[in-house]
C-alpha cells in the first residue's frame, strides 16, 4: 500500500489562510510532513485554482511574490500534468463515482501519482474510491 498523499487546493489554501488558524495549524503540519517524507502529489489543476484563491480570494491575499514562493516550495511534490489521458481517466471516474467533473479530475491524477490518500475538504470523508482514501483532516 502507497504512502504517498494527494493535496486538494483547500488544503494547500488553508495553509496560507490566516482567517482560519485552526485549519492554517494543521494543513501546514500535514505540507511539512508531506515535504519531509517527499510523499507529497498534487496536479497543475491544484496548483492553477491554489494560486487565483491566494491571490484574490481568501480574506487577506498573498502577494504575487510571496504566493510564487509558495509555489516554488510545492514544486517539490509530485506534480501531476494535464493531459488528454487524465482527461478520459477524469471522465471515467465522474461515470464510476458520480461527482462533478473537477473532482473527479482531482481523482484522476491522485491515482495517477499513486496516492493511496488524497486530503480534501470537499468529498466524503473516510471513503474509499479506487483504492483511495478520502480524508477530511479538519474533521
Amino acid at each position: 500500500m502507497s504512502d504517498k498523499v494527494f493535496f486538494d487546493t483547500n488544503i494547500l489554501v488553508y495553509a496560507n489562510d490566516s482567517s482560519e488558524p485552526a485549519k492554517q495549524k494543521i494543513a501546514r503540519s500535514l505540507l511539512k510532513d508531506s515535504l519531509e517524507k517527499q510523499n507529497g502529489a498534487i496536479s497543475v489543476q491544484v496548483l492553477s485554482e491554489f494560486w487565483v484563491t491566494v491571490t484574490r480570494k481568501i480574506k487577506e491575499p498573498l502577494s504575487v511574490e510571496i504566493a510564487e514562493k509558495e509555489i516554488e516550495l510545492l514544486q517539490l511534490m509530485k506534480i501531476v500534468s494535464l493531459d488528454y489521458q487524465l482527461f478520459k481517466d477524469a471522465l471515467r471516474f465522474q461515470r464510476l463515482v458520480q461527482v462533478s467533473y473537477w473532482d473527479s479530475l482531482i481523482l484522476a491524477a491522485s491515482h495517477s501519482a499513486g496516492c493511496h490518500t488524497i486530503y480534501t475538504e470537499d468529498l466524503n470523508h473516510g471513503q474509499i474510491m479506487a483504492e483511495m482514501e478520502l480524508c477530511n483532516p479538519f474533521l
